[in-house]
């Protein structure tokens, strides 16, 4: 075993520690004992070894959109800049999925059914959630923009794979097949380090001590950055504000009303208007009312010329 630097001796030994005391932890039949391994994980081996900016926790996964939270996720990566958690200790949270960078699903031992309730696993988090946007445009409207979605990972202590037989990313290329790849990436303590990369599987196998749990780190530490960085800044507004009340317009200084007629019933009714846009102005056209009549009609102005300015409509011109 070479260590390229005492960087890496240090970190390497971290590892050794963690590994070593996650592993007597797992040998405990006991279930309370079974449970310490992910808090080993988490409080000796990622939290420390990744980079202060991000956090690592473990906890269900959400949107802003009304899906139902995720089932619990071992380890969870996230960019509290991005947007906050809400958590219950230093560890345990809910996590909105604008956020999360990285979800890792732990194993004792590695096997055929639990690669597949992994995979499921990442399938979901990757279809179900939906994402604020938090990018502008030259404007400063809020945009729908690319998103890199949270790489999925499974860590493993051990696997029921042989030594030298097929190794984990042909196990996974064999299952998914007939898919899609939902995993980002396969660590097997001592065993093998395997990641994909562009409708590639990148396989290292037995590897010297640690190796690749130092090869692991080293991958999220090269990429949290730019999944972090297509997420953008959304508004956390989304997730705290209460929807059950109707607001009410209150002009804090004279701006013309609006009156809409339905197109049904003819009844007319008169509104201050609120737009997506920051500034437009409608030339020869109506403007529609977003809440109907109470016929259930269409509200439309008259054709007329309109000058918006801060989202609020400041001159009508017939």
């Amino acid at each position: 075993m070479n260590n390229k630097n005492q960087y890496q001796a240090l970190l390497r030994g971290k590892v050794a520690s963690a590994i070593a005391e996650a592993r007597g932890a797992a040998g405990v039949t006991h279930q309370a004992m079974k449970g310490s391994v992910l808090e080993i994980l988490l409080s000796k081996l990622f939290r420390p070894l990744l980079p202060s900016d991000i956090g690592v926790g473990t906890g269900q996964i959400i949107d802003s959109f009304g899906n139902p939270p995720s089932h619990q996720i071992d380890i969870v990566i996230y960019n509290k800049e991005i947007l906050p958690p809400v958590l219950v200790n230093d560890s345990i949270g809910i996590f909105p999925i604008e956020s999360v960078l990285y979800t890792i699903e732990v194993k004792t031992t590695l096997n055929s059914t639990e690669l597949s309730t992994t995979h499921v696993s990442a399938k979901n988090i990757n279809e179900t959630y939906k994402y604020l946007p938090g990018k502008l445009d030259n404007d400063g409207n809020r945009i729908n923009h690319s998103i890199s979605k949270p790489r999925a990972v499974v860590f493993a202590l051990n696997t029921d794979l042989s030594q030298n037989g097929m190794s984990e990313a042909k196990r996974y290329m064999n299952f998914y097949k007939n898919d899609r790849s939902y995993l980002s990436a396969i660590c097997v303590v001592g065993r093998e380090y395997s990641y994909e990369n562009n409708d590639c599987w990148v396989s290292m196998r037995n590897p010297e001590e640690y190796d690749e749990v130092l090869n692991l780190i080293a991958g999220i530490t090269n990429t949290y950055r730019s999944v972090s960085d297509s997420r953008g800044f959304p508004l956390l507004g989304h997730y705290v504000a209460a929807n059950e009340n109707t607001p009410v317009l209150i002009p804090s200084e004279d701006l013309p009303k609006l009156t809409v007629t339905c197109i049904q019933c003819g009844k007319n009714r008169e509104i201050i208007c609120s737009f997506d846009c920051e500034d437009r102005t409608i030339i020869n056209n109506t403007i529609t009312d977003s809440e109907p009549c109470e016929c259930g009609g269409k509200l439309e102005s008259a054709i007329g010329n309109y000058v918006i300015r801060k989202g609020r409509l400041r001159e009508i011109n017939p």
